[in-house]
């Protein structure tokens, strides 16, 4: 029978709202209730407000849940966004580290671990966060962007598993309770979604709750934190509050929401924690030479990522293999037997061919070795690189001149002095969605007239790591 995972996320944020407290609680007290486990992400600065409005009862019911980072201050500006608008990857994710490190250390102090996953405040997804999360040891994205999309599905990028993109399968239960008719649009929505995934197998479905919601009519950091204004905590105010009866019915049609996905004999529900132990394909660590073929004949027309055996090859881990091999190549006239895998970042600037059309074939080996052993030290692919002098490639087209090279020196014992210049593209950039970023950046809480170009193109340089996550089997 296929199966269905859910996965419910509560992100607990407002801060500003004492009456919002409660909700957390009732909410995890009904999870409870039906056995029905959540990850319930925090933001830094809302679990300081429960420590000084003391409730250690609401702390404590969410250190029994799986429990995931949201920020340190969510929408207090500058924002996310605001300070890495200008950054390129790895700088960006040295500065997000820095300014996270005091929430960080605050939740693992209180909670005792390190989160399970983080999720961006508001709208503001950023490739830049990725490498930042491999170094504080959280092992997954778990939140919401329709920037990037992978099939409505989970998905590898930067080397960190991402349950972020669930579009047509993603359900948000804010504000459904509302109209006295909201429980059955939610339990429509989920059948709707069940039963295609049903019918294809299985799949994933992601349902999110911020609890405020359940007390306030508008949304708590829209009130405090709009056009990129600060507050100070003498001055903020709390949003509408909601009738008592559209609170009361919150709590009434979540259980029944709740009872009535439960009732789905091959849904499964999971938390960030289950996730990474679910969708943990078997590792790449060697690839073997007779696989090499079967690479370099994909890559040479396509630079989407391919299916290898038990696992998902992304451009970037190709990229690693080819010049690997023609490294060696270059070194000792033998393409290796095997090959220590390795899956770099996507390089950090977008760059353009310039050069001749016919290379030769020394000068691809020369630079196919430099660009391994900048790998190596740098942990990301090169911008651009040069090949003997006189030519300029981009990445993705030396990505396929170089499987050009290596697919023909497999296939003859002798090889050619020149190779013609293959065109590659930008691995994969249809994935990401302009119009939803330049969307998401007028977000009310950013500063007016917010642009940040730069973000995007990051975004669309590190599709180059981007592959699928697939249930273990």
């Amino acid at each position: 029978m296929p199966k269905v995972f859910v996965y419910l996320w509560l992100d607990i944020e407002d801060y500003v709202t004492k009456e919002a407290d409660d909700p957390a609680l009732i909410f995890i007290t009904i999870l409870k209730r039906h056995n029905v486990p959540v990850t319930c992400k925090l933001v830094a600065e809302e679990v300081r407000a429960l420590a000084e409005r003391g409730r250690q009862d609401v702390i404590s019911a969410v250190s029994t849940c799986d429990v995931g980072y949201h920020s340190d201050t969510h929408s207090q500006h500058p924002m996310v966004w605001e300070y890495l608008a200008n950054l390129d990857v790895r700088s960006g994710a040295k500065e997000f580290a820095l300014r996270e490190e005091r929430g960080l250390k605050l939740m693992q102090s209180v909670f005792g671990r390190t989160p399970s996953c983080f999720g961006h405040p508001g709208v503001m997804w950023a490739p830049h966060v990725y490498p930042a999360l491999r170094a504080m040891e959280i092992r997954m994205y778990l939140d919401e962007t329709a920037i990037l999309n992978l099939n409505d599905s989970p998905y590898w990028y930067c080397g960190v598993l991402n349950l972020n993109g669930a579009g047509k399968n993603l359900i948000y239960f804010d504000y459904s309770f509302e109209k006295p008719n909201g429980i059955e649009s939610m339990k429509s929505k989920f059948n709707q979604i069940y039963t295609r995934l049903h019918k294809r197998k299985g799949g994933a479905i992601s349902i999110c709750l911020h609890p405020h919601t359940a007390v306030n009519q508008t949304v708590w950091d829209v009130v405090n934190f709009a056009g990129g204004r600060n507050r100070t905590k003498r001055e903020y105010e709390r949003p509408p509050p909601q009738p008592p009866e559209v609170t009361n019915r919150a709590y009434e049609d979540f259980e029944k929401f709740i009872e009535y996905i439960s009732s789905f004999e091959d849904v499964q529900w999971i938390t960030a924690n289950d996730a990474v132990r679910i969708y943990k394909s078997p590792q790449l660590k060697t690839v073997e030479r007779d696989k090499l073929k079967e690479i370099t004949k994909h890559f040479v027309h396509s630079q989407d990522y391919m299916k290898l055996d038990e696992n998902y090859l992304s451009p970037a881990g190709a990229f690693y293999i080819v010049t690997k091999c023609l490294a060696q190549f270059s070194e000792t006239g033998a393409i290796p037997k095997r090959i220590r895998f390795k899956e770099p970042l996507g390089p950090l600037a977008a760059a353009h061919t310039n050069g001749g059309k016919t290379l030769q074939t020394t000068d691809l080996l020369t630079a196919a070795k430099i660009a391994n052993k900048f790998v190596n030290v740098e942990g990301n692919i090169p911008a651009s690189l040069n090949v003997g002098g006189y030519a300029i490639l981009s990445p993705h087209d030396f990505l396929a001149t170089a499987c050009k090279l290596l697919d023909s020196m497999l296939a003859a014992k002798s090889v050619s002095d020149k190779i013609v210049l293959r065109k590659g593209k930008p691995p994969q950039v249809e994935r990401l969605h302009l119009t939803k970023f330049k969307a998401d950046c007028k977000w009310v809480v950013l500063p007016p007239n917010f642009s940040a170009p730069k973000i995007f193109e990051q975004a669309c340089l590190q599709a180059w790591t981007l592959k699928p996550a697939v249930p273990n089997s």
